[in-house]
């Protein structure tokens, strides 16, 4: 065996094993802004997309419960879920509902559009529209279906979801239309709110 050949053999099997490395690995390019949320967007009632010459909050209704377990001799407990134990253990669980509002959007003035998270488990979403000049608030009611997504393995799941069906109360809002059923991390415009003359 000559010199040359000796040197090329562990050379050539360096570069082989580069080579396969190099062709190998692939680069996953994974979405940089991953929220989900529906995206509305607020027009003027003759079409034209405006901003509120008002204040809005918007806040979405939920229902939370209480679990209160009793038992004779014992010291009350109250928690924010149920444990089993209480129960098997004599005490008698009594479940009381209250209404848990969260704050989504807080005093927008001037706004032109809001994104809002969805449920992902609730079949509707209930969201509370206050405003600075009128008395009643508005409710949209919002009824989707929500799926997961994957775009590749190494970038993980998200819960996508697709809008059935919209709709509101007419006390600051003249009308509300669905412009694009599919709720992703895109930033698209879903839905349109027409509101009444505190739009321009």
């Amino acid at each position: 065996m000559s010199i040359k050949s000796s040197f090329l053999i562990p050379h050539s099997s360096f570069l082989i094993a580069l080579v396969g490395l190099l062709v190998g690995c692939s680069t996953v390019t994974c979405p940089m802004d991953t929220v989900v949320t529906c995206n509305y967007t607020f027009y003027n009632t003759s079409g034209v997309a405006a901003a509120l010459n008002d204040t809005l909050t918007v806040s979405v209704k939920k229902t939370a419960y209480y679990y209160s377990y009793h038992k004779d001799g014992y010291r009350d407990t109250t928690l924010t879920q149920s444990v089993k134990a209480f129960v098997d253990n004599g005490y008698t669980e009594t479940v009381t509902p209250y209404r848990k509002d969260t704050a989504l959007v807080n005093r927008l003035v001037g706004g032109e559009k809001m994104s809002v998270p969805m449920s992902y488990y609730n079949r509707v979403d209930t969201l509370v529209l206050r405003y600075g000049l009128i008395l009643l608030p508005d409710t949209i009611f919002v009824s989707h279906d929500s799926y997961t997504h994957v775009e590749t393995p190494e970038c993980g799941s998200y819960r996508f979801h697709t809008i059935t069906d919209v709709r509101s109360t007419q006390r600051g809002i003249d009308h509300i239309e669905v412009t694009n059923p599919i709720v992703n991390y895109k930033g698209e415009e879903n839905v349109k709110i027409y509101f009444n003359s505190f739009a321009e």
